[in-house]
C-alpha cells in the first residue's frame, strides 16, 4: 500500500485535495451564512470600468461582491498599471483592511457589469467574531490568492511576453472558464483585456496568441477566447520555467 512518504508528488497533490475540500467546505457551508449576513443590507451596481475603492477612500464597509467581476490594481510612479487580483462572486473585500487594519493601497473597479452590497465594517467585526469558520475561509482563499500574485510577479519579472500571457490564460481557466464538453474552456476575455491583465500591449498578446494558435492550444474569436488544450498549455508553460 502507498504511503504518504512513498512519493513525494503525491504527497503534494494529497495536501491539495485537503485545501481544495476545505475551500468547498467554504463555498457550500458557511457561504450560505456569508451571503446571507450581506443580504440585509442594499444593493449597488457599478458599470463597467467604474471604480469601487480608491487608495485615499475613506473605507466605512466590507463589500462584498454578489454578480460580476472586480480588478484589484495598483498604478506605479511611472503611471504604468500593475493588476493584483481579480475576484468573482462572494469575495469579501479589502480583507487586509477589513481585518488587519492596514490602510488600502489599492484601486478596486468594476471589471464587467457588478453588484455589491456593503456592510458596516463593525457589524462586519462582530459576524466574523461569532464566525471562525468563515474567518478562516475567507484567510485560505486570501493566501491562495497571495500565491497566484507571487507567481504573477515572477513572471512580470522574468520578461517574457509568452509566459505572462499563458499565466494569465492559465489562471483566468481556472477561476472564470467555462468548462465545454470536449474538455476545452471558454474564457470572456477579449485580447484588450488580457493584455490588460499581463502587463503587455494588445499587439504583443495578439503576437503570442498567434503562436499559441499555432500549436493548436488556443483559438481567438470576436466573441471570446477557447481554451482548446489546458493541460498542454500547463506544460508548455512549465517547460519555459
Amino acid at each position: 500500500m502507498k504511503t504518504i512518504t512513498d512519493n513525494a508528488d503525491w504527497t503534494v497533490v494529497t495536501r491539495e485535495s485537503i485545501l481544495k475540500e476545505r475551500i468547498r467546505i467554504m463555498d457550500t457551508k458557511d457561504q450560505t451564512r456569508l451571503s446571507s449576513f450581506f443580504a440585509q443590507y442594499p444593493l449597488k451596481r457599478f458599470s463597467k470600468g467604474e471604480v469601487i475603492l480608491r487608495p485615499d477612500d475613506d473605507l466605512t464597509g466590507a463589500v462584498f461582491v454578489v454578480e460580476g467581476q472586480v480588478i484589484q490594481y495598483d498604478i506605479t510612479d511611472q503611471g504604468a498599471e500593475m493588476i493584483v487580483d481579480v475576484f468573482r462572486p462572494n469575495a469579501v473585500l479589502p480583507l487586509d483592511w477589513l481585518i488587519n487594519a492596514k490602510p488600502n493601497q489599492y484601486f478596486y473597479e468594476a471589471f464587467r457589469e457588478t453588484t455589491v452590497r456593503i456592510a458596516p465594517v463593525e457589524n462586519f467585526a462582530r459576524f466574523l467574531d461569532e464566525s471562525p469558520s468563515i474567518v478562516y475561509g475567507l484567510l485560505s482563499r486570501s493566501l491562495w490568492a497571495m500565491g497566484v500574485m507571487q507567481r504573477r510577479m515572477a513572471h512580470l519579472m522574468s520578461g517574457v511576453s509568452i509566459n505572462r500571457v499563458m499565466f494569465e490564460l492559465i489562471t483566468q481557466c481556472k477561476r472564470f472558464g467555462v468548462a465545454h464538453s470536449d474538455g476545452s474552456y471558454e474564457l470572456d476575455l477579449h485580447e484588450d483585456e488580457l493584455a490588460r491583465r499581463a502587463g503587455l500591449t494588445r499587439e504583443t498578446v495578439n503576437r503570442e496568441l498567434g503562436k499559441l494558435k499555432d500549436r493548436q492550444l488556443v483559438s481567438v474569436s470576436h466573441k471570446c477566447l477557447m481554451i482548446k488544450n489546458l493541460s498542454g498549455l500547463e506544460k508548455l508553460l512549465n517547460s519555459h520555467l
